[in-house]
């Protein structure tokens, strides 16, 4: 009976350390794990918007299209600060970055919209109040209506003869 119960204590053993081990990626793939969807480093193709010091990226609901100051797409982290601070934050930094406001709406969800320096882009920025403190930030930046998108070629050579 005594080797039987010791059995039963070693499977239970084995069956916890293998359960620790279900969140962790064998092989060193670099990969993120479903325990880990948030991240601290900014995406490093993400430039001309204001991102607070201290958010974490979710990476579950990011997606970015692009790269510089040119990505379009999904931007979605969380912040240990008020949601009338990320307002006032916001509101203030993405006019530093030659973004210009179009429209304002600040309620228990606030809205942000802007448009970018060239016209091109409009960024969407939701600003959610966490349950207990924080914040849950929203951006999406996608092309303006009426932007193709399509950038001028810049070669110079004339195909006439």
């Amino acid at each position: 009976m005594k080797t039987r119960a010791m059995g039963f204590a070693t499977l239970i053993a084995v069956g916890a350390l293998l359960a620790g081990c279900s969140n962790t990626q064998l092989g060193g793939g670099g990969g993120t794990t479903r325990a880990d969807t948030t991240s601290r480093a900014a995406p490093p193709q993400i430039a001309g918007i204001a991102l607070p010091d201290g958010y974490s990226l979710d990476s579950n609901r990011t997606i970015i299209l692009g790269e510089g100051e040119r990505w379009i797409g999904r931007l979605s982290y969380t912040i240990n600060s008020s949601s009338d601070d990320m307002f006032d934050f916001v509101r203030r930094e993405m006019i530093n970055h030659g973004w210009t406001e179009v429209a304002v709406v600040r309620s228990e969800i606030s809205q942000l919209t802007y448009l970018s320096g060239q016209g091109d882009r409009v960024a969407s920025i939701l600003i959610n109040k966490q349950s207990l403190y924080g914040s849950k930030i929203d951006m999406t930046v996608s092309p303006a209506a009426g932007s193709t998108g399509i950038q001028p070629s810049r070669n110079t050579t004339n195909s006439r003869r």
